[in-house]
């Protein structure tokens, strides 16, 4: 004999920093059980499905297969909801439907299609990303790492570094964000190469910066 139940999770169960809650599909069948976590919003659509029409808690093969249709639908509005509200590279979308605890296959589906009609677009969103870094004062080094973690490569971008960033006028950027900011007395050239380092400059640049700015406040 068939049977199936969802077990949503209680309210207020989230607790910061943890994983978002999922709901449960427990499949019973022939005297074994199998245990789905999906995702919230699929689970309460399914209930309500299967209110609706009875007939979809039949068999649990119906059952999977709506739930499945559910669960791409739900995957693809979520996505849509979040591109509305900014621009994400794939990689940084993928992890986000992964924490909302949808089925990877699904997921990279999703991505194949908003990939191929131009909802995602990692060439775009790096060129707008690093656009805007720039002009926030990042250098080149800081600017590549974090588009690493957003699962892009810069080396592989048309017009990387030279579009973004004028080689000639690095060392100018650096010295007037650098200028901006006040230094202790206490291992100042120190400080002054590792605040520009950190924001991306090469070591050069910031040993530049930092011979600027100390001989010209000797």
């Amino acid at each position: 004999m068939e049977s199936w139940e969802l077990k949503l999770p209680k309210r207020g169960e989230a607790r910061l920093g943890a994983r978002k809650p999922r709901a449960e599909l427990v499949l019973s069948e022939e005297g074994s059980e199998r245990k789905l976590s999906i995702p919230v919003m699929v689970a309460k659509r399914l209930k309500g499905i299967s209110e609706e029409r009875p007939w979809v808690a039949d068999s649990t093969l119906s059952l999977m297969e709506v739930e499945r249709e559910l669960e791409r639908r739900c995957c693809s509005e979520r996505a849509e909801a979040l591109l509305n509200r900014r621009d994400y590279s794939t990689v940084e979308m993928r992890s986000k439907l992964l924490d909302d605890g949808f089925y990877a296959p699904i997921i990279d589906e999703y991505l194949r299609r908003a990939s191929d009609v131009g909802l995602l677009d990692d060439a775009r969103y790096a060129d707008a990303f690093i656009r805007s870094k720039v002009a926030s004062g990042w250098g080149e080094r800081k600017v590549s790492a974090a588009l690493r973690v957003r699962g892009i490569d810069a080396s592989g971008l048309d017009g990387w570094p030279y579009e973004y960033f004028d080689e000639d006028g690095e060392y100018e950027r650096a010295l007037e964000i650098a200028s901006r900011k006040t230094f202790s007395e206490r291992n100042r050239f120190s400080k002054v190469v590792r605040f520009v380092m950190g924001r991306g400059f090469s070591a050069t640049v910031a040993y530049d910066v930092a011979h600027r700015i100390c001989d010209d406040e000797e």
